[in-house]
């Protein structure tokens, strides 16, 4: 098995020049991060899982499935969603926005649709390409997230260490 790296890149580069999904930038993400970014960083985090397991994908529905999985196109907070209503809706409402711009396959549908699973019970990953997003996308969620907490508690760390030091 051996994936093709440069194709898959070819397709990701061709997906973020696109106009269309360029306009994701507009949108906030986690923390600080914008939709297009974490689209970005989904996309590479599940290439490199799928290297990690030794998955064969398809490398233009990986790439394709992970920069639409969050073409949703709005701001959570200006739309007052909870965390909950937006996390169960925005995989269907992604889908349809992607599919009304771009042609995409069954497998790219589904890549969208049940890139949340288990929160979106009823639409699970239906292949390697989905489980790939799927896992990618909270692990980088994860991160966005976890990002300030980080700088705190490293903060908290150094002022600990130098009153140590100190003593």
């Amino acid at each position: 098995m051996k994936n093709d790296k440069k194709l898959f890149y070819e397709e990701l580069n061709k997906l973020v020049m696109d106009s269309r999904i360029r306009r994701l930038s507009k949108y906030p993400q986690h923390n600080g991060s914008n939709t297009l970014t974490h689209c970005v960083q989904v996309a590479k985090r599940s290439f490199a899982l799928a290297e990690e397991f030794g998955w064969d994908i398809d490398e233009k529905e990986l790439a394709r499935g992970a920069m639409l999985h969050d073409y949703y196109q709005y701001d959570i907070k200006k739309e007052g969603f909870s965390a909950y209503h937006h996390g169960t809706s925005h995989p269907l409402t992604a889908m349809k926005k992607a599919q009304e711009d771009f042609d995409l396959t069954e497998k790219e549908r589904n890549i969208i649709r049940g890139h949340m699973w288990p929160l979106t019970l009823v639409h699970p990953p239906k292949s390697k390409e989905a489980i790939l997003v799927c896992l990618a996308d909270k692990d980088i969620a994860t991160r966005e997230f976890a990002r300030p907490e980080i700088r705190k508690a490293k903060k908290l760390a150094g002022k600990v260490l130098n009153r140590k030091s100190s003593q």
